[in-house]
C-alpha cells in the first residue's frame, strides 16, 4: 500500500492475497476482500514489526495463525488477516527506524479503514510485535475519532464488541494511550487489551533515539502509562524472565506463557 502525505490514502490501491487451499495464494481486490461474509464470526489480524519483507511477513503471519487457533475447536471457523507492510532492513538503520515509525502511521489509517468494513457485531482480535503495535495503538484512535498525522475519519458505527488486542514488545511510546497522548481516544474502542512488555529489552532500551524525544520510553520496555480507570481494561505483564535481552519475535512465539494468555483474548475467551 503507498504511504503519501494526503488528507486520505488510497485503501482501494491495497495489494491483497486470499490463500486457498490447493492453490495457494490467489490475487484479491479490496471490494472482494471486504464484502467477503465472515466463516465463523470471529476476525483475527496479526501486524509484524520492523526488518520484515513480504515473505517473512508471510511466515510470521502463519505462526501467528497457528498460535491463534491452537485449542480451537474444529467447528470453530475463523478468518486471519497477515498485515504486511513495508518494514525491510535498510541502511542506516536508525534513519530506517525513524522512517518506518512515520509510515506506521499511515497504516494505521489503512488497518482502521479494513476493520471498519467488518460487521458490527464481529468479534475481532488484534495481535502485534514491536512496531506494528503504533499501527494498532493508531488505527484504534482514529476509529474513535481521533486524528493521526492530520488525518481523522469520517463517523461511522462502531464495533459493538469493541476489539481484543495483544501487544508484545511494543515499539510504542509508553504514553501512547494516555489521555491527550498521541493515541489517547484508542481505549475508547478497544474491549480489553493484553501488553506483554520486557524491562530487559537491548532494543526498546535505546527506543528515544528513533522516536527522538528525549526520556522517551517504549510500552515494551517499561509498560503503558495508564490512568486508574484505564487499567480495568489493561492488562499489563513483564516477561523479561522468558524473553531475555533479545527484541525477538521468535522468542514471545515460543513462550507458551505468554501465548496461552494471549489466546485469552484473542479466542475472545472469558477474561477473569
Amino acid at each position: 500500500m503507498p504511504g503519501g502525505c494526503g488528507w486520505e490514502l488510497p485503501v482501494e490501491n491495497a495489494q491483497i492475497w486470499h490463500f486457498v487451499v490447493g492453490e495457494g495464494w490467489v490475487p484479491i481486490d479490496w471490494q472482494e476482500l471486504t464484502s467477503a461474509e465472515s466463516p465463523g464470526g470471529l476476525t483475527s489480524v496479526y501486524i509484524h514489526g520492523n526488518w520484515m519483507d513480504s515473505y517473512w511477513a508471510e511466515r510470521r503471519g502463519w505462526e501467528m495463525y497457528h498460535e491463534v487457533t491452537r485449542d480451537l475447536s474444529m467447528e470453530q471457523k475463523i478468518r486471519h488477516v497477515i498485515w504486511s507492510w513495508p518494514t525491510q532492513e535498510e541502511k542506516p538503520a536508525l534513519r530506517a527506524v525513524r522512517q518506518h515509525a512515520v509510515r506506521a502511521d499511515d497504516d494505521a489509517y489503512y488497518l482502521a479503514s479494513y476493520l471498519r468494513t467488518l460487521p458490527t457485531d464481529e468479534q475481532v482480535s488484534i495481535s502485534a510485535f514491536s512496531l506494528g503495535a503504533r499501527v494498532v495503538t493508531g488505527a484504534c484512535h482514529l476509529m474513535a475519532g481521533g486524528m493521526l498525522g492530520g488525518r481523522i475519519l469520517e463517523p461511522t458505527e462502531r464495533n459493538e464488541k469493541g476489539y481484543r488486542v495483544a501487544l508484545f514488545s511494543a515499539g510504542v511510546t509508553c504514553s501512547a494511550i494516555w489521555p491527550g497522548g498521541r493515541n489517547g481516544q484508542a481505549l475508547e474502542v478497544i474491549d480489553r487489551l493484553y501488553n506483554a512488555f520486557n524491562s530487559s529489552d537491548r532494543v526498546l532500551k535505546h527506543y528515544k533515539l528513533a522516536s527522538q524525544r528525549k526520556g522517551d520510553q517504549a510500552a515494551g520496555y517499561t509498560g503503558f502509562a495508564l490512568t486508574g480507570e484505564q487499567r480495568q481494561k489493561v492488562e499489563q505483564v513483564n516477561a523479561a524472565n522468558v524473553l531475555g535481552r533479545e527484541h525477538s519475535w521468535d522468542n514471545v512465539v515460543c513462550a507458551y506463557c505468554l501465548m496461552e494468555r494471549a489466546r485469552d483474548y484473542l479466542q475472545w475467551r472469558e477474561l477473569d
